[in-house]
């Protein structure tokens, strides 16, 4: 039973911790999305002054056939690319870029980094001055997620992979300290049970009866004798 009770507390705090971070993260996303707010990266809209006018222009960019004047959901896959002749070295799986970076990254997810040649492919692009020693995250460990399991998803269980809870009785025990335990058990009776049960219920019935009885005939034929005194009982006429 405490196993039980300890185990369903453990469940609703981990439930309300998630509950409660996922909501003020919504929050965040739903205020920035709905006032439209202009990314620092200048990833969503594109500012521009027309020749011979004093005030900006603002267009907003789209990935593919997604505008994010429609909708701020909008991705292309993420790729490295050299703007001095448009020449693309390298499309980067599964990670992606968009109106928001917060929602182009909650859209993509981590098989890349579960790839060793994807990692060692990314390595020459990287502004070091030398070349890092970059191991693959092992898949292995792997428990609640997989490899190409969104940031999203992993974001909603707060990124945590499992939950250990450890509970022991003694340390909850020490700490309220109460004077006294009671508890109650709840059996069903067998057959042996009830048949005791019922000849105890009848012999005290019967040493009941035996004290009763013997009183009851003898108060009851006093009564009877007083009735007939009184009928057979003549009174003179003066």
């Amino acid at each position: 039973m405490f196993q039980a009770q300890a185990q369903s507390l453990s469940t609703q705090l981990t439930q309300a911790m998630i509950n409660d971070f996922t909501l003020s993260f919504s929050t965040i996303r739903k205020t920035t999305q709905s006032n439209a707010l202009l990314s620092g990266q200048l990833t969503n809209y594109y500012l521009y002054t027309l020749r011979g006018n004093t005030y900006t222009s603002v267009t907003p960019y789209s990935y593919g056939n997604c505008s994010c004047g429609s909708t701020y959901t909008c991705k292309s896959q993420s790729s490295i690319v050299n703007y001095s002749n448009n020449r693309v070295y390298l499309y980067v799986p599964g990670i992606y870029i968009g109106c928001y970076i917060i929602e182009a990254l909650l859209q993509s997810d981590l098989r890349c980094f579960y790839n060793q040649s994807c990692i060692d492919s990314l390595q020459p692009f990287l502004a070091l001055s030398t070349r890092m020693n970059i191991s693959a995250l092992d898949r292995s460990l792997l428990v609640r997620f997989v490899e190409n399991s969104t940031i999203q998803e992993m974001v909603d269980e707060l990124m945590i992979e499992t939950w250990n809870s450890s509970i022991m009785y003694e340390n909850y025990y020490n700490e309220c300290q109460p004077s006294e335990c009671s508890y109650t058990v709840e059996t069903k009776n067998d057959a042996i049970y009830i048949i005791t049960t019922l000849i105890g219920l009848v012999g005290g019935l019967i040493t009941v009866l035996k004290l009763i009885v013997p009183r009851m005939v003898k108060l009851i034929a006093f009564c009877i004798r007083r009735h007939r005194m009184r009928q057979n009982a003549v009174i003179p006429i003066g």
